[in-house]
């Protein structure tokens, strides 16, 4: 019977903390680098992290998918950012290169989706075809909403490999869906994040590309 009692605690340790890390080849106008992004999970939150280099972006989601937490730590830009959801504002406090911040950011009933990257794998794979969400723009400190929809299935080569995926467009909200949009594609037997293409900011900016990037 202890036997029996030590394997349970064993396989529930198991399904309570379980971390994944997938490489990612990110490409930005001729500019290529590889990076990762890992999950882990210890039941509640559930921790996204992006790491490049000295580059650590966090990213703490409840069980529903809705950002609570998020850090963003560079010594190299001198960067040091953390954002608390507290009800229906974010409190953003800390450096980000010559700045100072210390600002709250006003949301409404539409959760905080800050990195889309796992954040929509959970709506690619759901009913709903279109949502509304918050980020925090970094680059202005401030809200932006957005929308996401689904755009139907494709088949694409990542790599020389195929993979079925759902394909979703995301804009901001509002006049300037009409100015800028970006995709993200999902694998559809799991959401893993496969693809994501757009400008890297405002129109006539940069265009940049994410791709998975099996380990060998």
């Amino acid at each position: 019977m202890k036997k029996v009692l030590l394997l349970l605690f064993l396989f529930l340790s198991v399904l309570l903390f379980c971390k994944t890390t997938n490489n990612y080849k990110i490409a930005i106008g001729e500019d290529v680098y590889y990076s990762t992004f890992s999950t882990d999970t210890t039941d509640s939150p559930i921790l996204y992290i992006y790491r490049h280099e000295v580059e650590e972006q966090i990213n703490y989601y409840n069980l529903d998918g809705v950002t609570q937490k998020y850090t963003h730590k560079d010594s190299t830009r001198n960067i040091d950012l953390t954002a608390i959801k507290y009800g229906k504002n974010i409190i953003l406090k800390g450096s980000f290169e010559q700045k100072v911040i210390d600002t709250i950011v006003k949301l409404d009933d539409a959760p905080w989706k800050q990195s889309m990257s796992y954040s929509l794998s959970e709506f690619a794979l759901g009913d709903e075809e279109k949502i509304e969400y918050w980020i925090v723009r970094l680059d202005k400190f401030k809200g932006q909403k957005m929308q996401a929809e689904k755009t139907g299935i494709e088949e694409i080569t990542i790599a020389g490999k195929q993979y079925n995926a759902l394909k979703v467009k995301i804009s901001a909200t509002g006049l300037r869906s009409k100015f800028w949009s970006g995709h993200y594609w999902f694998r559809s037997s799991d959401g893993l994040f496969l693809r994501y293409e757009g400008l890297n900011g405002l129109p006539g900016s940069i265009k940049t590309i994410i791709e998975f990037n099996e380990k060998e």
